[in-house]
Parts: C-alpha cells; sequence; structure tokens
C-alpha cells in the first residue's frame, strides 16, 4: 500500500463531499496530491506520514512570533 485509501482521504477530510474540495484540502495541509481518473484525491503515505508528523513536531514546539519586551 503505497498510496492512502479512499476511507483514509474520506475520513481525513471529514466533512467535504466534493473531490474538489478535498484536493483543495488535502494541499492547503500541505500535501502533494494527485487526482484519479474519476477525479478522487490520491495522496502517497509515506508523504502524508513525512508531513504530517512534521506538523505534530513543530506544533510542540514554541512558536516564532513578536516578543514584547520592556525596554530598559
Amino acid at each position: 500500500m503505497t498510496d492512502l485509501t479512499d476511507t483514509e482521504v474520506d475520513s481525513i477530510c471529514e466533512g467535504l463531499v466534493q473531490n474538489a474540495a478535498k484536493v483543495r484540502y488535502l494541499r492547503k495541509l500541505g500535501l502533494t496530491v494527485r487526482q484519479k481518473p474519476n477525479g478522487k484525491p490520491l495522496v502517497n503515505r509515506a508523504h502524508y506520514d513525512a508531513v504530517m508528523l512534521g506538523g505534530m513536531k513543530t506544533a510542540t514546539k514554541a512558536r516564532p512570533g513578536i516578543r514584547w519586551s520592556v525596554a530598559t
């Protein structure tokens, strides 16, 4: 199994019905998405794992942003 199954894709895109909407959503997650001839999204399992595990690691780290300080 090198690609996610339709059931797995549907569970990731819970609430979305149209294939085009699923493709857009998956691409917003940072995934490379190909399409099957019937329009359903096709996502490589290894790429999905790498992106999702990478996202979990950065979510636990302190996020960069504005650091307010008081001038002394």
